[in-house]
């Protein structure tokens, strides 16, 4: 139907007067062929209304001429002869109007005086019309009469044509009724085929969607309901596939987590409860010693502290809204300072640390920004530089302020990022070459903190590697000019 994508309400006011429309038009058709067909049937196979009429003197002549001998049943055939059996019945009574034989069966004469008042006429009876004819003798006396029933009717010529026709004038009679039957169920076939499509589909869909398969979609598109419906089924699909999916991605996190926790906080809980168990078992009287054997403990008790507040940080950003605390600071000397503590962090690898700040601003006032934040950021991102940069190495740190941001870029010496940590350096807990072991405080969560710290500030951040060698990560961040 070239309505098919219009609205269920429009689909169903086109089909009502389509079925009108049609059944009207078909019916003056109907009519017209049967108008056609009565003219050319009325000349050729039906006797006209009269023509049993006409017949009546001639029949009544004959009967006339047979006298008193027609009342005798042994005549029967005689008077078979001349009346027709199709249109004209009769009945052969006595002088009292008593039956003596005959086609018609109805007690039509009640005594004599009723039989002397009507011979000779023609009378009508419930639609029929009786002409009495009496008999006789030579003496003139009325011995009997004879009575012919017709009706004024068309009569067909014969059975066939009569079998034939009848049930097609009633046909062509009952048209208007039986061409809104006929439309109204092929109009009712074609809705409910436009329904039944969209529908199964979404049946198809539910299954598939309780069986756990979210990976298809509802490929049936109109401009009305059940298009909608089905744009909005596959809408429900696609955000109940989302939400699986990120439910899906949130327990694999958290299995990543606690496995990496376990992983992280396996080696300084071993050494603590080693040199824990040994000054229990030994009687440790060197003071060196046994200071040197607490230093341990407590450096490993610092890391697995360092590692569950990191886990604590990251759950914090990730589970809740992060408000940011800005502050009055100078960029270059907040630079400054830093490059002096990582100088210090990494004394015993002597690494070199250049610093470029470029301050595109007209006005060089102090700028507004969470200081916290920005400081792990840079230690995140400078400490995993030093990490893995060889001794005598060189970390590159530039800084461009502009009007509304800041661009930071640093780069180390080091190896660089093989292709795999590209697309993989700020997943959490992703390490990266598997030589790279937590027994340094590297957890896997610097890189995916310093990114979302990023990104809460409004910026982004980016890994690569530089042409001459080395890793780099840049980063921006917007800051305010008052709070």
């Amino acid at each position: 139907m070239i309505f098919k994508n219009k609205p269920l309400k429009t689909q169903f006011i086109i089909s009502f007067v389509s079925i009108l429309i049609l059944s009207i038009l078909a019916t003056i058709v109907t009519y017209y062929i049967g108008y056609l067909a009565f003219i050319n049937i009325q000349y050729k196979k039906v006797y006209p209304a009269n023509y049993y009429e006409k017949m009546i003197p001639s029949i009544e002549s004959k009967i006339r001429g047979y006298g008193p001998d027609i009342l005798n049943i042994d005549n029967k055939s005689k008077i078979d002869k001349i009346i027709p059996k199709e249109g004209i019945k009769y009945q052969v009574m006595n002088q009292n109007g008593g039956k003596i034989y005959g086609t018609d069966n109805q007690k039509l004469i009640r005594n004599r005086d009723e039989l002397y008042k009507i011979i000779n006429t023609t009378s009508g009876v419930k639609g029929s019309y009786y002409k009495i004819i009496p008999i006789i003798n030579k003496q003139g006396t009325i011995e009997g009469a004879v009575s012919l029933s017709y009706t004024l009717t068309p009569y067909f010529i014969n059975k066939v044509d009569r079998i034939l026709y009848e049930p097609l004038f009633i046909i062509i009679v009952f048209s208007p009724f039986i061409y809104i039957a006929l439309f109204t169920i092929l109009f009712s076939l074609e809705f409910t085929k436009n329904i039944r499509k969209p529908l199964n589909l979404i049946i198809e869909a539910s299954r598939k969607i309780k069986e756990r398969d979210l990976n298809f979609d509802i490929d049936y598109k109109a401009d009305n309901e059940l298009g909608s419906l089905c744009v909005a089924f596959n809408d429900m699909k696609d955000e109940l596939k989302n939400s699986l999916t990120a439910q899906w991605k949130i327990e694999q996190e958290r299995h990543e987590m606690v496995e990496s926790l376990a992983h992280d906080l396996k080696t300084p809980i071993s050494i603590i409860k080693g040199y824990a168990e040994s000054l229990l078992d030994d009687c440790i009287d060197d003071k060196l010693k046994f200071k040197k054997y607490l230093d341990v403990i407590l450096e490993n008790t610092d890391k697995c502290i360092k590692i569950v507040k990191m886990m604590l940080f990251m759950s914090e950003l990730d589970d809740s809204p992060v408000n940011l605390n800005f502050s009055q600071i100078n960029i270059k000397d907040f630079l400054t300072r830093k490059i002096d503590e990582y100088k210090q962090i990494s004394k015993d690898k002597s690494l070199n640390f250049d610093l470029y700040i470029l301050d595109q601003r007209h006005d060089r006032a102090m700028v507004y920004i969470d200081i916290q934040k920005f400081e792990r950021v840079m230690d995140n991102i400078v400490i995993n530089s030093i990490r893995y940069t060889p001794k005598l190495g060189m970390i590159k740190i530039r800084c461009n302020i502009d009007e509304d941001k800041i661009y930071i870029t640093v780069c180390d010496s080091g190896s660089g990022f093989n292709q795999k940590d590209l697309t993989h350096v700020f997943e959490r807990f992703y390490r990266g070459d598997v030589s790279r072991s937590s027994e340094d405080g590297h957890v896997g969560l610097g890189l995916y903190i310093a990114k979302k710290l990023v990104e809460i500030h409004g910026g982004e951040i980016e890994a690569y590697n530089r042409e001459g060698g080395g890793a780099c990560i840049k980063f921006d961040l917007k800051y305010e000019k008052s709070v």
